[in-house]
Order: structure tokens, then sequence, then C-alpha cells
């Protein structure tokens, strides 16, 4: 797994120094929606590495490896975990560093936001997979820029929800961090399945 690990980091090197310009800019931006953006974009990592695999086809030498095909459909998943997790941590530290020194502080509510953005992310990424493995990234082009539409969308549109649920009481800090990690964990339990059983079936 950390081999399958290495070799997507090696792929996306180049992509990742310009996500993290991208996610400075946006996080100096005084605006939540702007960040929350940033780690919905991590979640579309995957998505890039299973098109150069596409191209390089990397599948049928992965085929003579020794790892099943669990084991690569997984890696896929867990590159999109580490990239929400590792893009949540610096958007967080970038935002509390912008409220010091901006003397505005870092609020509770801005903590929330990147939680549930970051959950939001996850739970797109479990939807987004399926159908990139079951349709590849070419032939799934359309389906594909609707997704990343919605994702960016309803990403954005999470954090707002959030805000006002807490402003007006109507759930609290505890309960949408239980129901947040709740339903990520079962979309992406569900999604691994699903595209597991699509990849075990996919003709290389």
């Amino acid at each position: 797994m950390k081999g399958l690990l290495l070799k997507d980091y090696f792929t996306l090197l180049k992509q990742l120094r310009f996500y993290l310009i991208f996610l400075l800019i946006f996080t100096i931006i005084p605006n939540m929606n702007l960040s929350s953006i940033a780690i919905v974009y991590a979640a579309m990592l995957p998505i890039t590495v299973i098109a150069y695999d596409e191209r390089s086809k990397w599948d049928q030498l992965a085929a003579m490896m020794p790892y099943s095909k669990r084991e690569l459909v997984f890696s896929k998943y867990l590159l999109g975990y580490i990239g929400v997790a590792l893009f949540s941590i610096i958007t967080l530290v970038l935002q509390v560093a912008v409220g010091l020194i901006g003397k505005n502080g870092f609020s509770t509510e801005q903590g929330m936001t990147i939680f549930v953005t970051a959950a939001a992310a996850l739970v797109l990424l479990a939807i987004n997979l399926p159908f990139m493995f079951w349709l590849g990234v070419e032939r799934g082009r359309v389906v594909f820029m609707i997704i990343i539409g919605v994702t960016v969308f309803l990403g954005m549109m999470s954090a707002d929800s959030a805000k006002n649920l807490l402003a007006n009481q109507t759930i609290t800090e505890s309960q949408l961090i239980v129901l947040s990690g709740a339903v990520t964990i079962f979309a992406n339990v569900v999604s691994v399945f699903i595209s597991s059983k699509i990849y075990r079936n996919k003709k290389i």
C-alpha cells in the first residue's frame, strides 16, 4: 500500500505545489467559502491520478504486481483521505495565523466550517470514485465535470448550512460532528465496496 501511495504522490508532485499556492491565496482572502473550495479540491486528487493511470496503462502493469484489486482501489480512497486531512489541517493553521495577524482571532464557527467541509468532501469523494472506476475518466468526462460542479457547490453550501444550524441552535456542535462523521463513514464504506466490485469485474 505504501508503494502505491508513493507512486501517486510522485504523479501528483507538480500539481500539489499548485494546490498549496491555491490554498494559501484562498486562505488569505477573508472568505471561508473560498477556503472550503480548496479542501473540496483535495478530494479530486484521486481522480487526477486515475486519469494519469489510464493514459499510462498502469492497470496492466499493476496486474503483474503483488497487489490485490481491493488494495489498488483502496489506495485511491486513502489518497483522498490523506489529501483532505492535510489540506484541512493546512487551512486550519493558516486561518489561525491570519486571525492572529489581523487580531480577529479564530472562532469555533470557523473550525466547524472546516470540519463539515472536510466531511462533505469525503462524502463526495465516495460518490465520485465508483463512477470513475466504472466509466473511466475519459469516457466519464461529462459526468466528471457535473460531479465537480456539484462537489464545489455542495461543499460551499454545507459550510453555510452548518453555520446556520449552529447559529439557530437547531443542532449542537457535538451532534453536528457525530452526524457528519457517521454519514461520511457510511458513505465511504459503501463506496469502497461498490468500487471494489466494479474493479474486480473490469477487463484490463
